[in-house]
């Protein structure tokens, strides 16, 4: 079954929390642009939508401490699980728009985030990390991979509204030597969604930098992905300095990624929660958000 190009009148109102008649007067104006199927529906590209709502300021995230002006309300459908193959051939071959199609069409199914990140992009990553690792794909290939889930994950961002504010910062980003930036993207999201004002460092961060940012940011949560480790030794050093300057706040560590899986890797770096998938962190979030 191919995946949905383009949504319905319904859908389209449904998404944006307005009525049918409203998406209609919206394309009557030229608001918005529509395609007429041979019976003369209308509908309307995932992109289009996507425009429509950075342009009218729908459900999104402005800018650093904005608001959310719209809580969403998704349509569950027939509910659909995209198998493997279908998401891991649109990422090795830089299919971006297919690859968008699968994030957005999950999420109007009434997917959670938690749900898309480790049911339908953390397995097809995998693979894909594997057979790179076995030599059955190249380099380039895991990176275009990589570009296309990070490209057609902005299109998704654009259409999850997010919480109101709840007031607190959080901080993610991967450790010095990690250049893996998929999971903190995945983790903005999650922390965007719970209503958190998020500062994302990205990938490859020492951790004395991060150090000098607790003072200023004071986090409520910051998290740490990694999934290599070099330079144990130095890095758990880091790491110890790092956890007592934020013993003198009350922000807490968690910590993710295959590097930290390994128990005698935890026991170097004490941190207040390890988390093994994505609904770990959403759980951990929801707790900390409520204090």
């Amino acid at each position: 079954m191919p995946v949905p190009k383009s949504l319905t009148t319904k859908e389209v109102a449904r998404l944006c929390c307005v009525s049918d008649a409203t998406v209609k007067r919206w394309e009557d104006a030229g608001l918005l642009k529509s395609e007429r199927t041979s019976g003369g529906h209308r509908r309307f590209r995932i992109e289009e939508i996507a425009r429509f709502q950075r342009e009218q300021e729908l459900g999104l995230k402005q800018y650093n401490g904005g608001e959310s002006v719209v809580s969403a309300s998704v349509r569950r459908r027939e509910n659909k699980n995209y198998s493997d193959s279908e998401l891991f051939h649109s990422l090795i071959n830089g299919c971006e728009e297919e690859t968008s199609n699968i994030f957005i069409n999950s999420h109007l199914n009434g997917k959670s985030l938690e749900y898309i990140f480790d049911e339908i992009i953390s397995p097809a990553m995998k693979r894909i990390g594997e057979l790179w690792f076995a030599g059955e794909l190249t380099i380039a290939q895991e990176h275009l991979a990589t570009r296309t889930a990070i490209c057609a994950l902005h299109k998704l961002r654009n259409l999850v509204p997010v919480s109101e504010p709840n007031g607190k910062t959080a901080i993610c980003c991967t450790i010095e030597g990690d250049f893996h930036e998929l999971p903190v993207h995945l983790v903005q999201m999650i922390f965007e969604k719970e209503g958190f004002e998020v500062i994302n460092f990205g990938t490859n961060l020492p951790i004395y930098s991060l150090c000098e940012e607790i003072s200023q940011h004071l986090p409520k949560i910051i998290c740490i992905s990694s999934t290599i480790l070099t330079d144990i030794e130095r890095l758990s050093r880091d790491f110890r300095s790092f956890t007592d300057k934020l013993c003198k706040t009350d922000g807490q560590v968690i910590l993710g990624g295959r590097a930290f899986q390994d128990l005698q890797i935890r026991r170097r770096f004490p941190a207040d929660f390890f988390a093994e998938s994505f609904t770990d962190v959403v759980r951990f979030t929801r707790k900390i958000s409520k204090k």
